[in-house]
C-alpha cells in the first residue's frame, strides 16, 4: 500500500475492505491495518508461526544492525525473517558476520510475528551452558 497524506486518497466512505486488528487505542477504539492483508499468501504464512516455535531458514544478508533470513516456505520474492544484533549471541561481537554468514542455513526461535510489516523477528541465541 502506498503512503498517502490522507486516507481519502485510498478509500471512499462506505467502501468495504479487509483489515486486521493490530491493537486498540485508549477507550477501546480499534487500530486496524489494511496493509496486513495486502498479500494473502504472506499473511497466511506469517500467521502459521507462534512465539517460541523454532524455524529453519537461510541467512540472506548480514548487516551491521542485524541479519535478514529467508525462512523456509516463505512466499517467493520475500525475505520474512530478521534477527537483531542483541539476539544473535550472548557474548559481545563487533559485527554480526562474526556469528553468521550469508548463505548459511540456520535454526532460530520465533519472537514476534508482525503481519503489518510482513516480518517475523527471530532469536538465534542458545541458552548458556550450565556450569558445574
Amino acid at each position: 500500500m502506498r503512503r498517502t497524506e490522507h486516507p481519502s486518497e485510498l478509500f471512499e466512505v462506505g467502501q468495504e475492505l479487509d483489515a486486521e486488528e493490530i491493537g486498540r487505542w485508549r477507550g477501546g477504539r480499534l487500530h486496524l491495518s489494511a496493509r496486513a492483508c495486502e498479500s494473502p499468501a504472506l499473511r497466511s504464512f506469517l500467521l502459521g508461526f507462534v512465539p517460541g516455535q523454532v524455524v529453519a531458514g537461510t541467512v540472506a544478508a548480514v548487516q551491521n544492525f542485524g541479519v535478514f533470513v529467508h525462512v523456509d516456505g516463505e512466499p517467493d520474492g520475500r525475505c520474512t525473517g530478521f534477527i537483531r544484533v542483541p539476539d544473535l549471541t550472548w557474548g559481545h561481537i563487533g559485527h554480526p558476520s562474526e556469528v553468521v554468514e550469508a548463505g548459511r542455513p540456520i535454526s532460530a526461535e520465533v519472537i514476534v510475528v508482525d503481519t503489518r510489516s510482513g516480518q517475523v523477528t527471530l532469536f538465534l541465541k542458545r541458552a548458556p551452558k550450565a556450569r558445574c
